[in-house]
């Protein structure tokens, strides 16, 4: 569930969410966003520098201390609670190469144009041996009026990302099931309860982080049953 929808002021969609008092305080709680951190930190190493590419104001890193975040919203990174944080594109990183050896990226190459280039440059500041773990939408059938609304500029079929992946260097490569048509059936309703003046706003806070909470146990309990065929975003762990 979200909060009120603010005004666009900036051209980039997500700094709306970020100038956003209600959706800041909201969003760690959020089903979707707990639901994508929780797997990720199945695959995240209990050592060594991590890199939070494309963070928004909400990292997935399970461990903030050994963490840069990075993103390319300048309002974003003020905004994120983290002591080191870099405005950044994707495409074109600020850091030298076989800098960290994690690197999380997560719902960031589905708004990437230039995707190849993106995964070149993952590789690159990854240390050799590195892992990184990365989540993407998946099947363009399930593509919707939410994709449109965050300015996706694809879901990934299958072995479309991995085939960029190896292109890039990477060798060791996993694809996990993540999501589902349950999941994106409650996002998108989030979504239209987002659009529609009011809808939220008339819940208090506590209410909507219980009724959040709720729907993020409900997909972990229910993860198990996802099929591939209605698997609608992925989890990809790559060395």
């Amino acid at each position: 569930m979200l909060p009120q929808r603010t005004t666009n002021t900036s051209g980039n969609r997500f700094d709306d969410f970020f100038q956003d008092t209600v959706y800041l305080s909201l969003k760690k709680d959020l089903f979707s966003y707990r639901f994508r951190k929780w797997n990720i930190a199945k695959h995240v190493p209990p050592a060594g520098r991590i890199l939070d590419i494309g963070s928004g104001t909400a990292p997935v890193s399970p461990d903030m201390a050994r963490t840069v975040v990075a993103d390319l919203s300048e309002q974003a990174m003020r905004n994120v609670e983290c002591e080191s944080k870099v405005v950044t594109s994707i495409t074109g990183m600020l850091f030298e190469s076989a800098t960290f050896d994690v690197i999380l990226c997560s719902e960031v190459l589905e708004h990437v144009p230039e995707d190849d280039k993106a995964v070149t440059e993952l590789r690159r500041v990854l240390k050799p041996g590195g892992v990184l773990v990365a989540t993407v939408p998946y099947q363009k059938r399930f593509w919707a009026e939410d994709d449109e609304y965050v300015a996706h500029v694809r879901r990934y079929d299958p072995g479309e990302l991995e085939k960029k992946l190896q292109h890039a260097g990477f060798q060791e490569i996993t694809t996990h099931k993540m999501s589902g048509t349950i999941e994106r059936w409650l996002t998108r309703r989030s979504l239209k309860a987002y659009q529609k003046s009011g809808a939220v706003m008339t819940l208090p806070l506590w209410l909507l982080r219980m009724v959040n909470n709720a729907l993020f146990l409900f997909l972990v309990v229910t993860e198990a049953f996802i099929s591939w065929k209605g698997t609608t975003r992925i989890l990809i762990v790559a060395r």
